[in-house]
């Protein structure tokens, strides 16, 4: 058998990540297999690179943002700049779920003006605020506020961003993902093999997967919101 060191090493050349447990790298290392640690940064530094990495992030997707609705809602434009600020520091988990709630807070403000008019009612608000989104989407459409088709995108919407996303449902997220081309590794009898990885079969690559989703998602999303709220208020104004 060769060396367990030599084997790791080569094995594992360009790799991006490796997973393993707590106790095969303590077994590992009982058996004097180095594994090195990066070198060691200050606070300074760990900030500094992050805010580097971050603005090669914010560059790229500012140019990409719609512009904030010419509307005199201060909530709604609130909503516009926390998701912004997560995607420009990379939060896109995040932004995606905040573009869910400006979806439903933007339908349940529509309601509220459609029925009071501009006066606040604080009870009223109170039996908007608590309904679930299925409802607010079905009386959004009967009170003409969205046609048959805004309706049934809503509905999509519902079903497959919100809903997931707000309850953390990582599988249902992930489940069109497959890590192609992963390298398992039998340490004991030193055997490798290249295999893909369903992210729906595997949790172990959940992380990973919901990252590159996220990341290629969250534009879509953001975008769609802010066409919910243009539709639900700029059309009116």
């Amino acid at each position: 058998m060769s060396n367990i060191n030599d084997f790791l090493s080569s094995i594992s050349e360009g790799a991006t990540h490796i997973i393993s447990s707590p106790k095969t790298i303590s077994d590992l290392q009982k058996k004097g297999v180095k594994f090195e640690s990066p070198p060691s940064k200050t606070t300074d530094q760990i900030i500094e690179n992050l805010f580097l990495e971050r603005k090669v992030n914010a560059l790229v997707k500012v140019a990409k943002f719609p512009n904030t609705p010419n509307i005199a809602i201060p909530t709604i434009g609130f909503l516009y700049g926390e998701i912004r600020e997560c995607i420009l520091f990379g939060l896109n988990g995040a932004a995606i779920s905040l573009s869910a709630v400006l979806v439903e807070f933007a339908l349940k403000h529509a309601i509220g003006r459609k029925r009071y008019g501009n006066a606040y009612d604080k009870s009223e608000w109170d039996l908007i605020e608590n309904r679930e989104l299925g409802s607010i989407i079905e009386e959004s459409h009967q009170l003409k506020l969205i046609n048959d088709e805004t309706e049934k995108a809503l509905i999509n919407f519902k079903n497959t961003i919100r809903n997931p996303y707000l309850h953390y449902n990582i599988k249902k997220i992930t489940k069109d993902v497959v890590a192609r081309k992963v390298k398992k590794i039998n340490v004991t009898t030193q055997h490798a093999e290249e295999i893909d990885l369903p992210a729906e079969d595997s949790p172990i690559v959940w992380g990973f997967a919901k990252k590159f989703v996220d990341r290629e998602r969250v534009l879509d999303v953001f975008v769609f919101a802010d066409w919910i709220v243009k539709h639900l208020f700029e059309k009116q104004q």
